[in-house]
C-alpha cells in the first residue's frame, strides 16, 4: 500500500472515530463519512465494503496490535519480572496513544460490551497459547481469565476516564498485580 492509501485509511477511520463519537453506529452514512473526510464514495469503497467492515477492521486491528504485544512481551518463565514490567509499560503505552479510538468504541451502548468481550477472549486466548501446560487445566484458564477480565476493567475504566489516573500509575498498578500471579 502506498503513502496515499495509508493517509487516505487514516483520515477514514479519524473521521469514522469522531462521527461514532456523536452517533451510534447504525446512524452512520457512508455519504455523511465521505463528506466530512472530504473523499469521494468511491474511495471509502476502494478500501471498505461499508460501515460495519472499517469498524470491524478498526476493532480487528487493535486486537491484533495488542495481542502482537502481548506474544511478544509474554513472560516465558514465572521468574520474568522484566518482561511483565515492559508488558505492562507497552500495552498502556499503545492503549495510552489509542485512548479517543478505543473511548469511543467502548462508550457505543451494545458494540462497547461486544469489543471488550473480543479483546478479552483474545487476550485469554493468547495467554493459555503461550502457557505451555493450559489447554486442559481449568483453575489455570479460570486464573488467567480472572486476570484479563480484572486488567481489562482497570484498562476499561482508564480509557473511558471512570479511573482519573496516568498512564503510568495503571502501567505500575498493572505491573504490581501481574507479579502477584
Amino acid at each position: 500500500m502506498d503513502r496515499r492509501q495509508i493517509k487516505t485509511q487514516a483520515q477514514i477511520k479519524q473521521v469514522f472515530i469522531h462521527l461514532l463519537a456523536q452517533q451510534p453506529l447504525d446512524k452512520i452514512t457512508v455519504a455523511q463519512l465521505a463528506a466530512t473526510a472530504d473523499i469521494n464514495r468511491g474511495t471509502f469503497y476502494h478500501h471498505y465494503r461499508d460501515i460495519y467492515d472499517l469498524h470491524d477492521q478498526i476493532v480487528a486491528g487493535l486486537i491484533r496490535d495488542m495481542t502482537q504485544i502481548f506474544s511478544q512481551n509474554y513472560p516465558t518463565t514465572t521468574d520474568n519480572h522484566a518482561i511483565l514490567k515492559a508488558l505492562s509499560h507497552q500495552l498502556v503505552t499503545y492503549i495510552d496513544t489509542q485512548q479517543d479510538t478505543v473511548a469511543v468504541l467502548l462508550r457505543q451502548p451494545t458494540i462497547g460490551a461486544v469489543v471488550f468481550q473480543q479483546v478479552k477472549a483474545a487476550f485469554i486466548q493468547k495467554a493459555c497459547a503461550l502457557e505451555s501446560a493450559l489447554p486442559n487445566n481449568i483453575p489455570d484458564k479460570l486464573e488467567i481469565n480472572f486476570i484479563v477480565s480484572g486488567i481489562m476493567g482497570l484498562v476499561m475504566d482508564f480509557v473511558t476516564q471512570a479511573l482519573a489516573i496516568s498512564a503510568t500509575t495503571l502501567e505500575q498498578h498493572i505491573y504490581a498485580l501481574l507479579r502477584k500471579f
